[in-house]
């Protein structure tokens, strides 16, 4: 049976990424690419992938281990990509900002691990958009020089980034930057962006902010093998009745508006006692 026509892959195990089954697909335009539970470790994957001199579309999801050895390892013509589960170190993207028709970057749901992005100068040269989505964020350093013609930025629960890099002022080709479940803090800094960008003379960037949500601070006590959640404070901020769990700093738990409290305490027991256990 032939391949040759097939154009749109949805859904690919990266097992069946072998060099034997890619050469069949080779003019496929659309390819998605599902890791399931995640445990698989696709070292192989981008130097098959080289391959599919046709592909503009590519989606990654659930993967582990994963590491981007070089743009070159991607195919050049491609020009979307989204991210999610891969777990990557914000430092990889450094590679992937070399890919040269890249116009669109999706970094979904724990896309990347860490809790900094220090991209490379003068890198994502073609990106016009970029998706920020439910990643452990902090700090975010950048020039005009790393996203030289992006138009929109769309930063969505991302619940401990509060600053967007000033330089995106300087961004002539701005648009818009959309805030989604952010602090407060971060609308606060994309409102200096566009005024910033303003007295630049640029041409104006529209904000739209969302569903801005205040931290809660707990605090977690471990006694024989459980955990019993403290209160400490309650946002001033209007919020909702459930809770999710984010990340834990310095004893403390940051819990932020989104999922019952119930499932995350649960799933942070177990998380506890397993690294017990590895001690």
């Amino acid at each position: 049976m032939g391949f040759v026509n097939i154009q749109t892959i949805s859904y690919l195990s990266p097992r069946c990424c072998t060099k034997e089954v890619i050469l069949r697909i080779q003019n496929v335009k659309k390819l998605g690419i599902n890791g399931d539970d995640g445990d698989y470790e696709c070292s192989e994957l981008c130097s098959t992938l080289v391959h599919l001199q046709q592909l503009e579309t590519l989606s990654l999801k659930s993967f582990s281990n994963w590491t981007v050895p070089n743009a070159n390892d991607f195919p050049a013509s491609l020009k979307k990509l989204k991210l999610e589960e891969t777990n990557l170190r914000w430092s990889y993207l450094d590679i992937i900002a070399k890919l040269p028709n890249l116009e669109v970057l999706k970094l979904m749901s724990r896309a990347c691990r860490g809790k900094e992005w220090d991209p490379i100068v003068r890198g994502f040269n073609q990106l016009k958009l970029l998706i920020i989505e439910n990643n452990y964020l902090d700090y975010w350093k950048a020039t005009n020089d790393n996203f030289p013609v992006l138009e929109h930025l769309i930063i969505s629960d991302c619940f401990f980034l509060k600053e967007i890099p000033i330089e995106f002022a300087e961004i002539h080709s701005l648009q818009l930057i959309e805030l989604r479940g952010c602090l407060p803090e971060l609308g606060e800094s994309a409102a200096r962006i566009q005024k910033e960008n303003k007295d630049l003379g640029n041409e104006p960037v529209d904000v739209r902010i969302s569903d801005t949500y205040a931290l809660c601070k707990y605090t977690f006590i471990k006694v024989n093998w459980e955990v019993k959640v403290l209160l400490l404070s309650r946002p001033r901020l209007p919020c909702r009745c459930d809770w999710h769990l984010e990340h834990i700093t310095g004893g403390q738990l940051l819990l932020v508006v989104g999922t019952k409290l119930e499932h995350v305490i649960i799933q942070l027991a177990h998380e506890i006692a397993e690294k017990h256990v590895e001690q």
